[in-house]
């Protein structure tokens, strides 16, 4: 038997570059500090809301005097910042009152509020005062609000109990709902013929009203309430003030409090579809058990998903009347226009209950799932829930007033703000931020100058981040305090090729890591090392000496403008950057087998060529071949062959034949 000895003469070899790091940490979620935007003033009167769009730009409005006038105001929330104050109403005579706030993408801000206005008698009586609710836009790119302009054509009585609730979708369409008192009993008073006898003591006959806005002005939608002028509905305030919702194509929802004929105050709801207005549906229950809910239903509450899911919260009494012994709060949801059942709620579900329930907030994630915030005997509470039922409440701490307010993160998690007392025993908003794998972090918020918080606001942005507001203080030491709430960028992947790449075709890909405040940057890392950072594309090539052959794991590292970061899921690149190899081995019978082999993409037999050094034939198409040396000596082995992803290589290998 002859013995062959063989030496390669030509390799190939990559290096893998980078920077180690250590193990990638979770991703986690920002609470700002406090900034204070008015104030310590006396001249601060009262704060309004707080709204913030889809792509993180937002506001807060407040009443503030100027020349002794109470007059609205707005600071901005752009790029992460706060600006200086911004006068919405200048020019008018004031005062202004009731302001509200919605955002629109890029920066867009419309702020409504009521104004009186005077009005000249034609017949010789003296002038007379009527309110007007009115609006004014900022928009995308501009510095300061535009003209002041009507919102509906008609007054809006005297002025009271108004609560205007406004929603804006993305490109600026936005929905408005607000009471118009049209009638008070005064003692002594008859009222005309054909006024409705009032209900229980302290009604008024109201409508509530909606317009639309389209970007430029507004359009009457006209009264929604089911029996306008039929009814007398219980005295407006600020905890059964209708509410309104609006979701990123333009649909809305309104939802209010009226009583049926036989007096008894329930909740009801209408969609909107551009300037038409839905059936009324009845939102909160006629019956529970089979027994009859003759106590009143108030505190709504509503929020509206991507895809037209609502979830409507409401309180509901009890005691006499009732069939429930405590106040309850309740969850009902409306399924999306685009599925069947869509044309009436599913039915009130019963979140929790308790000796001094507060008015309740609700959030809907793109799945359904809501989560609901209320306060009850001195606590923060805190349900989730979906179509059909409710988990337990989970207690995030003491409360002092106002009821929880709540904002979901679609990735699960979100957070919660409430009025509370400090450690120090000082008024302070708790701030509590659920991540989605169950970790969660606070905060205790406070104005430079403690004292008494009021008008709490949170502006939910649908992807887990807020604005929050509140007003702290008296007197000189009033205050307008705003932070936000900054969910991590969201749940991304990478997207590698399925097959074997080379060293040319080494190209992943990722989806964006949606962030709702600030931009985001990416990082690249390929088997634990850092292979590249400071990337705004969504798409990374690796040089092509970059990878060593074989499966890496690659990650990418979404990080945003607050150094909150998020880690996608792994992805395998198959990397075939070397051209296949050469064996030879010592067969029986003086033979020898020649064999091409690449272990990752494999070998394109058609290209392979073997010549054994000898005056015998090549050998093409075949990966393997067999050949007999006619006599002793040495030999080189020539090898020409290229792997399946195109990487071509000669191999030379001398052998000795004895």
């Amino acid at each position: 038997m002859r013995r062959l000895v063989s030496r390669q003469l030509l390799a190939f070899a990559a290096a893998v570059l980078g920077m180690g790091v250590g193990p990638v940490a979770p991703a986690q979620a920002l609470i700002t500090p406090v900034t204070d935007v008015a104030g310590p003033s006396a001249g601060v009167l009262s704060v309004g809301n707080v709204s913030i769009a889809p792509d993180g730009s937002g506001g807060v409005v407040w009443r503030a005097l100027a020349g002794g006038v109470p007059h609205v105001f707005v600071s901005r929330f752009l790029d992460g910042q706060w600006s200086a104050p911004i006068q919405v109403d200048a020019g008018q005579p004031g005062p202004a009152t009731f302001p509200a706030i919605a955002a629109g993408d890029g920066g867009r801000l419309l702020v409504v509020w009521v104004e009186p206005w005077i009005s000249q008698s034609t017949d010789g009586n003296p002038p007379t005062t009527v309110y007007q609710l009115v609006s004014s836009v900022l928009q995308p790119g501009s510095d300061g609000f535009g003209p002041v302009v009507e919102v509906d054509p008609d007054n809006v009585g005297n002025g009271s109990g108004v609560y205007p609730s406004l929603a804006m979708a993305p490109d600026g369409v936005a929905y408005v709902v607000y009471r118009v008192v049209t009638y008070s009993y005064l003692p002594g008073i008859f009222p005309p013929p054909g006024t409705p006898a009032q209900l229980r003591s302290g009604d008024e006959l109201m409508e509530v009203r909606v317009a639309q806005f389209n970007g430029l002005f507004w359009n009457s939608m006209g009264v929604v309430n089911e029996l306008p002028g039929q009814v007398t509905m219980r005295p407006p305030s600020a905890s059964n003030a209708p509410t309104i919702a609006i979701d990123p194509a333009g649909s809305g929802i309104v939802v209010w409090q009226e009583p049926t004929i036989d007096g008894v105050a329930r909740i009801w709801a209408r969609r909107l579809f551009g300037t038409t207005v839905g059936n009324a549906l009845e939102v909160s229950p006629e019956t529970i058990n089979e027994q009859p809910v003759t106590v009143d239903a108030d505190a709504p509450a509503v929020s509206l998903s991507d895809y037209d899911e609502a979830k409507v919260a409401f309180r509901l009494q009890g005691g006499a009347g009732s069939p429930l012994s405590t106040p309850h709060v309740f969850v009902n949801t409306l399924l999306s226009q685009y599925v069947s059942g869509a044309a009436e709620f599913t039915g009130a579900v019963p979140v929790a209950g308790g000796a001094s329930v507060g008015a309740p907030s609700v959030a809907v994630d793109n799945n359904g799932d809501f989560q609901a915030g209320f306060t009850d005997d001195g606590s923060t509470n805190l349900v989730s829930g979906n179509e059909t039922s409710a988990g337990a409440p989970a207690s995030l701490g003491s409360a002092d007033g106002d009821p929880a307010l709540a904002t979901l993160d679609p990735d699960g998690g979100g957070a919660a703000a409430w009025p509370a007392v400090g450690a120090a025993g000082l008024p302070v908003v708790d701030v509590r931020q659920q991540f989605p794998d169950g970790g969660y972090q606070t905060a205790s918020l406070s104005a430079p100058v403690s004292g008494p918080i009021t008008s709490l606001s949170l502006g939910p942005s649908g992807e887990g981040d807020g604005l929050i507001a509140f007003q702290q203080g008296l007197g000189s030491t009033t205050q307008v305090a705003v932070a936000d709430v900054q969910a991590p960028p969201h749940k991304f992947y990478v997207f590698a090729p399925l097959s074997w790449v080379g060293p040319n075709g080494e190209r992943i890909t990722w989806g964006a890591a949606t962030d709702v405040i600030g931009p985001v940057t990416y990082s690249v890392l390929v088997d634990g090392q850092v292979r590249a950072g400071g990337l705004y594309g969504l798409s990374y090539r690796f040089s092509p000496s970059g990878l060593g052959q074989g499966i890496h794991e690659v990650r990418v590292i979404a990080t945003d403008s607050a150094g909150e970061q998020t880690v996608s899921p792994v992805a395998k690149l198959m990397v075939d950057p070397d051209p296949p190899q050469v064996a030879v081995r010592a067969l029986s019978g003086d033979r020898i087998l020649v064999r091409v082999y690449d272990d990752a993409s494999g070998v394109r037999a058609h290209a392979t060529v073997i010549s054994f050094g000898d005056a015998g034939p090549r050998v093409r198409g075949k990966v393997t071949a067999e050949h007999r040396y006619p006599t002793p000596g040495a030999y080189r082995i020539t090898v020409q062959c290229e792997s399946k992803v195109g990487i071509s290589g000669v191999h030379h290998l001398w052998v000795q034949a004895r």
